[in-house]
């Protein structure tokens, strides 16, 4: 394994996870009723979890936490700074975000060292049902709308300009996670899984209408 990969990916995923705290904590504080507030609040704090574990995974290689997150930060927040327009279009980047999340996690979890692929394998178990919620909300605002997938498709490509415009001076950097081994397989996980997600809103993996059936949403 090569350390210095390693130490680079740690170091965007725990400022990534510090980032998804944030993003918690502000629906948590935006949220309009008890129940969203509450899923919010869990969320937050399992976020935090993650930042705070992979901050020690780090300690533990003999890195300088703040120097390994440093060359990640002003793409990840220029990724995150934008406001949503609509509730609805928020949800979609929650959405394909936690699945982003996910498939990079379980790619993670191969190449890493034993002692990290057990913290991985506990931050999976979150995340996995923080998608499942961000897939809940999503669904239903897309029934709830009545041009729902159409705004949604909208969303998406308004996520990938997003993504494309934000990576900055950290892009080389991000060259990192396919240093770090089986990298074919982390990008074949991340292509997969976004078209498998879009397909769920009948659209294609640039938020067109999709000429593919809609798969079950008990797929997503």
């Amino acid at each position: 394994m090569q350390r210095t990969p390693l130490i680079q990916v740690l170091g965007a995923i725990a400022y990534g996870e510090w980032k998804a705290y944030e993003g918690a904590k502000g629906r948590e504080t935006d949220a309009t009723d008890d129940a969203e507030r509450v899923a919010m609040r869990k969320v937050a704090a399992e976020e935090l979890r993650h930042h705070k574990g992979f901050v020690r995974r780090l300690e533990a290689l003999g890195a300088d936490p703040e120097r390994a997150m440093a060359p990640y930060r002003s793409s990840l927040d220029a990724y995150h700074g934008r406001e949503a327009a609509t509730p609805l279009e928020e949800a979609v980047w929650g959405y394909l975000g936690e699945g982003i999340a996910d498939d990079l996690l379980a790619w993670l979890r191969k190449v890493v060292d034993d002692d990290t692929a057990e913290f991985v394998d506990s931050v999976i178990a979150d995340e996995e049902e923080h998608e499942a919620l961000a897939t809940q909300r999503l669904l239903a605002l897309i029934d709830e709308h009545p041009d729902g997938r159409a705004e949604a498709g909208r969303a998406v490509r308004t996520m990938l300009v997003r993504m494309a415009g934000s990576g900055g001076t950290a892009t080389p950097r991000f060259g990192a996670f396919l240093r770090l081994g089986r990298g074919h397989e982390l990008l074949a996980a991340l292509t997969l899984g976004w078209t498998r997600r879009l397909r769920v809103l009948g659209l294609s993996p640039v938020g067109l209408p999709s000429l593919l059936p809609t798969r079950s949403r008990r797929a997503a």
